[in-house]
């Protein structure tokens, strides 16, 4: 197994949930285009 940063594991945790569940949103400042602070939803706007 390999092994992930926590902000590895929030993105793809986020991704997931997306995925299986189109009612999942994702809330909060500069969370669109830039992915945020850490980049933990850097590509989820797609």
């Amino acid at each position: 197994m390999s092994e992930i940063t926590l902000i590895e594991a929030v993105a793809l945790a986020l991704q997931h949930a997306m995925e299986e569940n189109p009612d999942v949103v994702v809330l909060g400042e500069d969370v669109a285009v830039n992915g945020g602070v850490f980049r933990a939803t850097n590509g989820l706007y797609e």
